[in-house]
Order: structure tokens, then sequence, then C-alpha cells
């Protein structure tokens, strides 16, 4: 049987797909230094007609949260994720924080694409909030992983174990015999190869180019940065993601005052009295209830309707 071959207008519908039924869309690309991962995520989010990679290509920690917290059917790209605070010890209480931040606010249905070395130096528990793993095994050639649906018993949804016995073996087969071609398609989270070209010369010249300034700002910030440091307060930032529309809506606001312990009616009165500052409508008209959140069941329907839809 013929792997299945991507391309990147078949990754977008699948990450569209996903928020149109009201799924978060994380997504890890792995690889060596210099294979393309950053190339790999622009040709993704350059089909997303809100991308602005000014705003959503980020190399600091609080950035990325921010974005997380204050868009909705937006995106986010951690750049370096290596280099963001998650990951080097993966009991610090960075990396849980942004466990915690990418559960808390899966229902802002973000596409989170972070670039990543090796995808398995990940906490088990921040692996498992991917949905998809592209891993770039040369530049414009990917290896498309997705988690393993369905099992019960199983911990594992990127089945590590069996599939890096698979990887060893292969290892002993090719060090035999040079001319040995790993049969990827074994792996069992494999779905099929990406293709993808090279970014254009105005496209590389804008993602260098954001990528020098700003990551000497998140450098910068990095150095003088204390670790009692507090970020900007909830109702200062809630009021950002009004203004932007990205929050639309009172519960979300209510969640993250409940997450983060602070009081609802403090954080709504403060948010009050910055839309009348600037000369906005009051919170009660700004923002609306969602009463047309559905069911979990109804959520569980969809996404088993989009898994076999998709031959996952």
């Amino acid at each position: 049987m013929l792997p299945v071959i991507f391309t990147i207008k078949d990754i977008v519908d699948i990450i569209k797909k996903r928020q149109q039924n009201e799924f978060d869309a994380n997504i890890a690309v792995t690889g060596q230094r210099g294979d393309g991962k950053s190339s790999c995520i622009f040709k993704i989010l350059s089909r997303f007609s809100q991308f602005d990679p000014w705003k959503h290509q980020v190399y600091a920690r609080d950035d990325v949260v921010n974005l997380l917290t204050t868009q909705k059917y937006g995106l986010v790209w951690d750049d370096e994720a290596i280099n963001s605070g998650y990951k080097r010890d993966f009991q610090n209480k960075t990396q849980q924080e942004m466990i915690k931040f990418l559960t808390a606010y899966r229902d802002n249905f973000n596409v989170f694409a972070s670039a990543i070395p090796n995808f398995f130096s990940l906490d088990k528990d921040l692996r498992d909030l991917y949905f998809l793993h592209l891993f770039v095994c040369e530049r414009g050639i990917v290896h498309v992983h997705m988690p393993i649906q369905g099992r019960i018993y199983s911990p594992d949804r990127w089945d590590a174990k069996y599939n890096s016995k698979l990887e060893q073996s292969w290892a002993v087969r090719m060090k035999n015999n040079p001319n040995f071609k790993p049969p990827y398609h074994k792996l069992t989270t494999f779905r099929g190869y990406l293709y993808f070209n090279d970014l254009t010369a105005k496209q590389k010249e804008l993602y260098k180019q954001v990528k020098r300034e700003k990551r000497k700002v998140a450098f910068e910030s990095s150095d003088k940065e204390n670790e009692n440091k507090k970020q900007k307060p909830i109702a200062e930032r809630m009021y950002e993601g009004i203004i932007s529309g990205g929050i639309k809506d009172a519960d979300f606001i209510l969640k993250t005052c409940q997450l983060e312990g602070a009081k609802y009616s403090y954080v709504r009165n403060r948010i009050n009295t910055l839309l009348k500052d600037s000369g906005h409508p009051p919170f009660s008209e700004m923002l609306k209830q969602d009463k047309n959140k559905e069911e979990p069941d109804d959520k569980i329907k969809k996404m088993i309707s989009f898994i076999k839809g998709n031959g996952v």
C-alpha cells in the first residue's frame, strides 16, 4: 500500500476542521537544526488570512502566554520552544504552567505551533497536548504523525515504547546494511509524507527580520527578569483581548479568574473602567454569554467523525 502524500493545503484543512469542530490545534514540528522546521511552520501559517509574523512569531514565554490567553481561533508560533523556558527541566514551574495554560485555554481553539528539536525530549503530559507531530527528516520532506485514538488502557498516545524498539531494530540493520531503508510506515503513529517548497526570498527576509528583532528583545528581557516578576495584571490582559476581538464572552474571563485566583467582580469593574476611559461600550455590551456551547458528547462525536473522515 502506497503511503499517503500530504500537501501544505491538506495540513491546513485538517487544522481548520479541528477549529470548526471546536478543538484546539497544537502542532509540534521537529527536526535537526537547519532542516527547515521554521520554514514548514511559516508555509502552514501563511495559509491563514490573519497570519502576521510580527504578531504571531514569538520567542518569549510571556508572549506565548499572552497570545494563548487573549486570542480565539488565533495563531501562536513559538519559533524556538526550546528557549521559551518550559523544556529544560521537565519538573520545573514554567513547564507546568505551560501545560496549565495550554489545557485551560483549549476552548480558545487556537493554532499553537512550536518548533522543537526532539519531540520525545518533552514531558509526556506536554506531548499529549499535541494532535500533530511533523518530523522534518530533511529539508522539504516531513513525516506526518498523529496520536493513536480509541485506546482505553494504553497510557501513551504516541506509542513511544513500541516505536522506539522498531527504530532500534532498524538502526542495527542499517549498521549491517548501509542500503537498508527504514519502513517508516510501520510506526504506529505514521500517517504519511508531507513535501513542501522552500520559502520565497521575500518570506525568508521577513522571517529573519522578525526573528532577529524579536529574539533580541526576548533575550534582553530574560536577562533582566527575576524569578518573582509578575505578568501584566489580569484585568489589563483581558481588556486588551476584548479590544483586539480575541475575547468575546464573559465565561472566558470568569474561567481565567478562577484559574489565576482573581476576584471576578474586581476584574470586571476594572475592565469596565478601562473600557470607559478608552471610549468603548461597557463590559455587558462588549461581551456575551456563550449559550450555544456544545456538550462534551457532541464534541466527541465530531472528533470521531473528523478522524474517520481523514483516515486517522
